[in-house]
């Protein structure tokens, strides 16, 4: 079975260091907080996600931050993100 290509993009979680599976929160693209991992705000640079932040006014702390996170081709293609 072949493998599915993942990437990682830059994401902000929105709570604490996040762990595989339920309970990762990240912050959706209108500045909300979601669980869905679909509708995570997705970036291809840092610099590109702290610009975000700045513009929703979002405040970055130790619980709030931005980190990277993979993604398959097909959430890409598909998400809402």
């Amino acid at each position: 079975m072949p493998r599915k290509k993942k990437t990682t993009l830059w994401v902000i979680f929105a709570g604490p260091e996040p762990v595989k599976g339920p309970g990762t929160r990240y912050v959706a693209h209108d500045g909300t907080v979601t669980a869905n991992r679909s509708d995570a705000a997705r970036f291809y640079s840092f610099d590109d996600a702290a610009e975000f932040a700045k513009q929703k006014k979002i405040e970055l702390t130790a619980i709030r931050y931005i980190g990277r996170a993979e993604f398959t081709d097909f959430e890409i293609q598909h998400g809402r993100g």
